[in-house]
């Protein structure tokens, strides 16, 4: 099934969906009795859906709270329960049991979950992502479903924005061996799309024999599990005693010990391409050596948080894991910072240095690395929007605003990245005392998205006090 556009519908249904999206600040239950009979019959219409939500928040404003909520939530148990089943048999039928958990409370995570698996049920995407969105600003540390949207980018060619999400995780659960299977999966998407393949995984344009490549690449789909991965090591290791001048092979090993998290025998590999002629000035190498180590780092704190699952009350394995997570997290920052001594006019490095020292609380160091970040037309707009966070912290509202306002004027349409934006720059000028500026950014806001974080409160706060 594919999405439909509101233009495409009946002439006299976006009629009604006009009036209704009208109604929604003045008569907003008048707006949900219209579009939820509409959306029912028309499941495919995501703009409509979206006019329903604004409806919905409105006409539940304030009604969710206390026994309102605690009714909501025995409302869903129903539909919840057995869900995946439900979703499989009758996705359609599934929505709109979602709808009616929504119509109760529009912030229900359960309803909102249904409706993304439902949705990429029928192949309706955007509407998944629409509902998975709903879900992370409900609840920003719900790994689960922060992997179900990256799923859902990464199929609908999104794999920058399922990169960002991921990283972001990433970096509040670096042991996560799934979300970083995610961020991988969609490097590899957008490397392609640019036609070639993942610098660190993939070798066919550095190979002169096209059937080569061919035949291992067959090979590699063909063999799957531990004791197939060990064959295609001993394979591998032929070649190199016949060529021992052929890169392919070292990747081909130290890739698959990678697969077997044998992260000692990987690096040990890798060494040994880099001693080659043309492994010495092969970048790639370098950088994967920094991440075959973070991985190693990453699959001991995972072995001491399974011990800790099983005996909630070891203090040894807490000490341990505390221990283990600030190694890995000062490894990453120094990995970052000799990147940057090295390489100081790859700018990007210096914006995930900034990022790393903004989280770390040291604003001033990642205002110096963000103000050069920004020379990258490829990390020019996120170091734009973490520098004027960074001003914000620091107090310097103007200065804030002068950095958001040029990450506003370079962002097109309404993405995530903009509201981030926009509620970042309202606030700017919130605390400045400019109230009449803020309420553009905020106004623009809620207009796109009544839901975003507390916009619609700043918004009647603001009617309230006149």
């Amino acid at each position: 099934m594919e999405e439909v556009a509101l233009k495409d519908l009946d002439t006299r249904l976006q009629k009604q969906i006009e009036n209704a999206r009208k109604a929604v600040d003045k008569n907003p239950s008048y707006a949900v009795d219209i579009l939820i009979n509409i959306v029912s019959r028309n499941v495919a219409c995501l703009e409509a859906r979206k006019i329903l939500r604004q409806a919905q928040q409105r006409a539940t404003k304030g009604k969710t709270k206390g026994l309102g909520g605690l009714l909501s939530k025995v409302t869903s148990i129903p539909f919840s329960m057995g869900s995946e089943s439900k979703i499989k048999k009758d996705p359609k039928k599934a929505i709109d049991s979602a709808e009616q958990m929504l119509n109760s409370n529009p912030d229900n995570v359960v309803g909102h979950k249904i409706l993304g698996a439902a949705a990429e049920a029928l192949e309706l995407y955007s509407t998944a992502v629409f509902a998975y969105e709903s879900v992370r600003k409900l609840e920003p540390n719900n790994t689960e479903n922060i992997k179900s949207l990256m799923t859902v980018h990464i199929k609908t060619g999104n794999s920058e924005e399922a990169i960002r999400i991921g990283e972001a995780a990433y970096r509040a659960n670096p042991s996560d061996d799934e979300v970083q299977t995610l961020i991988k999966k969609a490097s590899v998407e957008q490397t392609m799309e640019k036609g070639k393949w993942e610098e660190d995984k993939s070798f066919r344009d550095k190979l002169k024999d096209e059937d080569e490549s061919q035949k291992l690449e067959q090979a590699g789909r063909a063999k799957t599990g531990d004791a197939a991965l060990h064959s295609l090591i001993e394979e591998a290791k032929k070649g190199v005693a016949e060529t021992p001048d052929n890169m392919n092979f070292y990747r081909e090993i130290a890739a698959n010990y990678r697969k077997l998290g044998d992260y000692d025998s990987a690096l040990e590999w890798v060494a040994k391409a880099r001693e080659l002629e043309a492994g010495r000035a092969d970048v790639t190498l370098e950088r994967l050596v920094g991440t075959l180590k973070g991985e190693k780092m990453q699959k001991a704190i995972a072995a001491v948080e399974a011990r800790l699952e099983a005996d909630v009350e070891n203090e040894a394995a807490k000490a341990e894991l505390e221990k283990l997570k600030a190694e890995e997290r000062a490894f990453r920052r120094e990995q970052c910072e000799d990147l940057v001594q090295r390489y100081p006019n790859e700018y990007s490095y210096r914006y995930e240095l900034g990022e790393l020292y903004f989280e770390d609380g040291e604003t001033d160091l990642a205002i110096k690395e963000l103000q050069m970040a920004q020379r990258s037309p490829k990390v020019r707009v996120g170091a734009l929007i973490l520098l004027g966070k960074a001003y914000l912290v620091k107090g310097f509202h103007d200065l804030a605003a002068e950095q958001l306002t040029l990450a506003k004027s370079e962002i097109p349409g309404m993405t995530d990245q903009k509201k981030d934006v926009l509620y970042e720059l309202g606030s700017a000028y919130e605390q400045q005392g400019d109230m009449d500026r803020a309420m553009i950014e905020f106004k623009a806001l809620y207009g796109a998205d009544i839901s975003y974080r507390d916009v619609a409160q700043k918004i009647d706060d603001f009617y309230s006090s006149k």
